[in-house]
């Protein structure tokens, strides 16, 4: 007689990290099909579930080492892999062939050494921020871009996107420091909550009034982790640090 086990807690947030796998692979099925928005929305429905399984490994303090390296490959499909074939397949597809591969394919090359890097460097990474720009914002910066140019017309968009695109990318490998995602209470400070409050205003806006609202928010993200980056590398303690080093 087999015995059948029941479904250890572990296990619970990589049901999720299994669903953003799943969905990074509709959208890979939806670009192939020309469906590009439909892409464009299952891409940003993984980031969801992106957000979720690692909020709900934390609050049932059930992290592992599997969930992290099943998240890792579930990212690199759909923040890398399935934004850089939207990317070839809307703004590259009439360059030189191996050029154009190499500029669409920047997501899925940086976000590959992006992930390996943070599997590596797990231990000690930081509570607070990433290091390098996380492979789901740039998936949804290419996503917002994708909604602009389908609402403003695709005249000069690859002058446009390839170029944001490659510079997105290359930040994923970058030690410019981005914030995680705020935590879901309105007890943790007003910075917090004001991150909070954006994220939900956007969400709002997004669904029911104007999808290129996306765009300005991810740039708005994107030029504050520069301009902190910017103010910490020419802070006087921070220059004698690194000279020490």
């Amino acid at each position: 007689m087999r015995i059948k086990r029941p479904l250890q807690r572990h296990h619970i947030p990589s049901i999720f990290t299994l669903i953003n796998l799943f969905l990074g692979f509709l959208a890979v099925i939806s670009i192939v099909e020309e469906s590009y928005i439909r892409a464009a929305y299952l891409i940003l429905a993984a980031g969801v579930f992106d957000v979720l399984d690692g909020k709900l490994a934390r609050l049932i303090h059930a992290p592992s080492q599997f969930g992290s390296e099943l998240d890792s490959l579930a990212d690199l499909v759909s923040f890398c892999l399935a934004p850089a074939l939207l990317v070839w397949a809307l703004y590259a597809r009439d360059l030189h062939p191996i050029v154009g591969a190499l500029v669409a394919g920047s997501p899925l090359l940086f976000g590959a050494l992006r992930l390996a890097r943070f599997n590596v460097n797990l231990e000690a990474a930081s509570k607070s921020y990433f290091e390098g720009l996380p492979s789901p914002t740039t998936a949804v910066i290419v996503v917002a871009l994708v909604f602009y140019y389908e609402a403003q017309g695709h005249a000069g968009a690859a002058k446009v996107v390839l170029p944001a695109v490659m510079a997105a990318s290359f930040l994923m490998v970058s030690q410019v420091r981005y914030p995680k995602f705020p935590a879901v209470s309105l007890k943790m400070g007003p910075a917090n909550a004001l991150s909070l409050l954006l994220i939900l205003s956007t969400v709002v806006i997004f669904l029911w009034v104007d999808s290129r609202i996306l765009l300005p928010v991810a740039v708005m993200y994107l030029v504050t982790g520069l301009l902190r980056h910017l103010n910490r590398i020419t802070d006087p303690e921070y220059r004698a640090a690194k000279s020490k080093i």
